[in-house]
């Protein structure tokens, strides 16, 4: 490490205490001056040697990193060792000494230069240590080890003495200090008068105050013990003071927890609590909380104390209160005496007659939202204090942070019922959640552009705002995506791109400005799945007297989001829809071509067995009549394939469905087969619901008709019941039949999947494929809940009718 040749402010305690704060080394507390006495150089008290070198270390190196020059006095560590220590702390010891900047002296060319300790002698000695350096370097700066007073005899008093001395040095020199004392080598004593003597003091890792300092000139001679008592009870009385003091401060902030902490009390209480809070706390009696507006209107939302003018509710032009000086003023207004301040001749003192005033202003995503006032109408005799100041600093803070929780609050909610309404399109959301967003934020415009594709050019696909129609949803604008400002930039970026004042900045060259007159500016990236699709955005032409908030960019995004999502997904359910026209297509052009050669070859198999039957023995017949079953099936299975295609394309609208209707026509279908198996089939009453009624009867009819057949050696007994779910009725079938293994009862829902062979039980194992992609169209869901021997419960939701109360 080299010396750094920079200019530095005048060498203090205080810079001592920055070498400690910024170092590894040093972990301990740092306590700030804060007032107290000081002088410029410590007294390290240590234990160890690595204690010895803890403070040290930092010391030196931010020294040298400020341009100065160390001298270190080494007597109970060698050189050596000291340079050991520096340069295993990364300091490049050689480079400093080359330098000039790093001296080493020993206990016998300073302190003990002539034989004996002399404080004359040594005080000059540092005269022109300190002149020297400071001649070449920014400061001198000293780490002397004073173990060597336990050898040479000199008594604490001379020792003292001397430091009463240095201390003039110091304060008139750019030179600040570290003696250093071993506690083990030296009587209690001798440490207990290092500690009094020494206004700042290094020990254990901390550096503090000391509040046992006595100055060296008090604490010896005649009337020693007097000036003892004296500053002695001084200090009790000034530690009483201080700790009465932090305990206020801790009531106070005890009592702003427990004022806005509670969950269970409403905003406008806690605000009345806060105002009942710091009134008392700065012995101001009227506290009230106003609200301002753009059309200079003042209104009180609440107040506490006695005056006829200041009370909730109360409302007047901004004009002539005291709050439009507090609004144009960056920070907080302080006034102990109206009269001292020159307030008298304003409008605002002769009609309220405040002589003590204290306010903040409440800011509210960036904007004036009111203000927090604290008053009296007699002066009030002490000055502010910083906690005072603090505090009111945060009663303003936890309202602020309240009211834009609040404001997030309304805008998610407004947000999500615009999003969340079934009834609306995409489209009407859209314009409605941007005209909901460009209102929030006070700009005149918003607006979705798309970018067809990377060399393409982007085009406005919804435009809101613009009373003069400056922005056309038709307009096609800008090449070059990523090369320039606007949407250009958003388009490339991941977070929001904004400008609140687009004024002396490139953007204000750039051709959507000067074209489309748009002089504030906040976009963010619209996404279909991975590809960018545009930008969503809003703006003004006029430019904005603040930035865009974190919270702005946040919801600007959210909605980026789901426009993101809403277009993904309509691109997905667009890509889908093609897909089932091209499988319906697909199906009834396959369906038809195999019905013809299917009808032909059925016919001709007839037209054998007729013309020829006298020609098949037994077993010629057997083939004949497999070929003829055969040809059966494979008609019903193509017959069921296409109605399974034609489920979303070819089924009526939906409308309000009584299911007892459809229940009675699906059981006079079913009558034949109801009565050979002698079952029992009882309902309770079923709703309307929401659906179309021919496919209904065939889920019903399909689902009544697999109980009826796999009844197994008992009469079917089934029983079919309804039960309201949240939107939806549950319709559930049940049944006395042979049940289905945990394991099957996902597949009887496959397409063609069976299983029972055909001589077993007849189907083409397409009935429960089918009920399930209607069940789907209605956008319910279907399932079965059964065990091997105990039957099945077959259950299917329906959205329920909308025409009456079910």
């Amino acid at each position: 490490m080299t010396t750094n040749e920079v200019a530095s402010e005048p060498v203090t305690l205080e810079t001592g205490l920055e070498a400690f704060q910024s170092s590894p080394e040093f972990s301990g507390p740092v306590e700030e001056l804060d007032g107290n006495d000081c002088n410029d150089h410590f007294a390290h008290i240590y234990e160890t040697r690595d204690g010895k070198f803890e403070a040290a270390v930092p010391f030196v190196r931010h020294g040298l990193e400020r341009g100065e020059r160390i001298a270190y006095v080494v007597d109970q560590s060698s050189e050596v060792e000291v340079r050991r220590r520096l340069q295993t702390a990364g300091i490049d010891v050689d480079a400093a000494i080359d330098s000039g900047a790093l001296l080493f002296y020993t206990v016998d060319e300073t302190y003990l230069r002539n034989g004996s300790f002399d404080p004359n002698e040594m005080i000059q000695f540092y005269a022109d240590a300190t002149a020297e350096a400071t001649a070449e370097f920014e400061a001198l700066r000293l780490v002397a080890e004073m173990s060597w007073i336990k050898k040479d005899g000199t008594t604490i008093e001379q020792v003292m003495e001397y430091e009463s001395k240095i201390n003039d040095l110091f304060d008139h020199e750019d030179v600040l200090a570290i003696c250093q004392y071993d506690r083990d080598l030296f009587e209690p004593t001798v440490i207990q008068n290092v500690i009094r003597t020494h206004p700042h003091l290094i020990y254990d890792g901390a550096a503090c105050h000391n509040f046992y300092y006595t100055p060296p000139e008090e604490l010896f001679g005649e009337d020693a013990p007097v000036r003892e008592n004296e500053r002695m009870l001084q200090t009790l009385r000034e530690r009483t003071t201080a700790k009465t003091k932090l305990q206020e401060r801790e009531q106070f902030l005890k009592e702003l927890y427990d004022a806005t902490a509670d969950s269970g009390t409403s905003f406008e209480e806690k605000i009345r609590r806060l105002l009942e809070l710091g009134s008392e706390r700065f012995g101001l009696e009227i506290g009230y909380f106003a609200r301002t507006d753009t059309n200079e209107t003042f209104e009180v939302v609440d107040a506490v104390g006695d005056h006829n003018q200041i009370n909730a509710g109360v409302t007047d032009t901004l004009r002539d209160t005291y709050c439009e000086k507090l609004l144009a003023t960056p920070g907080r207004i302080a006034v102990t005496d109206a009269v001292e301040a020159g307030w008298t001749t304003d409008h605002a003192y002769e009609r309220f007659g405040l002589d003590a005033y204290f306010a903040t202003t409440i800011h509210v995503s960036g904007a004036a939202y009111g203000t927090l006032c604290f008053a009296s109408e007699q002066p009030r005799e002490e000055s502010y204090t910083d906690a005072e100041r603090t505090y009111l600093d945060l009663m303003g803070q936890w309202i602020e942070s309240e009211l834009e929780r609040q404001e997030r609050e309304t805008f998610l909610q407004e947000s999500y019922r615009i999003t969340a309404d079934p009834s609306l399109t995409f489209e009407t959301k859209l314009e409605k959640l941007l005209d909901f967003g460009r209102e929030w934020m006070g700009l005149e415009a918003a607006g979705l552009t798309h970018l067809p594709a990377w060399d393409d050019r982007f085009q406005n696909e919804l435009t809101i705002g613009y009373g003069d129609d400056t922005v056309d949803d038709a307009d096609t604008m800008w090449t070059d995506p990523g090369t320039g400002c606007f949407c250009r930039a958003v388009i490339e970026s991941d977070d929001p791109v904004g400008m609140a004042d687009i004024r002396g900045t490139d953007w204000e060259d750039d051709e959507i400005h000067q074209e489309q007159g748009l002089s504030c500016y906040l976009g963010t990236k619209v996404l279909n799945g991975s590809t960018p699709y545009g930008t969503l955005w809003v703006g003004s032409t006029t430019p904005r007297d603040r930035t865009f908030t974190d919270t702005e960019r946040t919801f600007l995004e959210l909605m980026g989001q789901w426009v993101s999502y809403e277009i993904e997904r309509e691109y997905r359910e667009q890509a889908l829809e093609e897909s089932n026209e091209r499988l319906e297509q697909f199906a009834y052009a396959a369906s038809h071509d195999l019905q013809e050669p299917l009808r032909m070859v059925s016919s001709y198999l007839r037209l054998i067995e007729r013309q020829y039957s006298d020609a098949f023995d037994e077993e010629g017949e057997e083939f004949l009549t497999f070929a003829v079953d055969g040809a059966d099936r494979m008609r019903e299975m193509i017959d069921g394939l296409l109605a399974y295609s034609r489920v979303e394309t070819r089924g009526d609208p939906f409308e309000a469905v009584d299911l007892n209707s459809i229940l009675e026509d699906a059981l006079a279908d079913l009558q034949l087969q109801i009565t050979d198996t002698n079952a029992e089939i009882t309902a309770e009453k079923l709703p309307r619901v929401e659906g179309d009624g021919n496919q209904l009867r065939q889920v019903l009819q399909n689902v009544l008709e697999n109980a009826l057949t796999y009844s197994g050696e008992s009469s079917p007994q089934i029983h079919l019941e309804a039960n309201r779910r949240k939107q939806d009725w549950v319709i559930s079938v049940h049944d006395n039949g042979i049940g289905i293994e945990q394991a099957n009862q996902e597949r009887i829902f496959d397409i063609f999947d069976r299983l029972h062979s055909r001589e077993v039980y007849e189907g083409t194992g397409l009935g429960l494929a089918l009920c399930q992609r209607i069940v789907e169209r209605h956008d319910g869901e279907l399932w079965v809940e059964s065990e091997p021997g105990s039957g099945s419960t077959f259950s299917f939701a329906l959205p329920a009718a909308a025409d009456r109360e079910q």
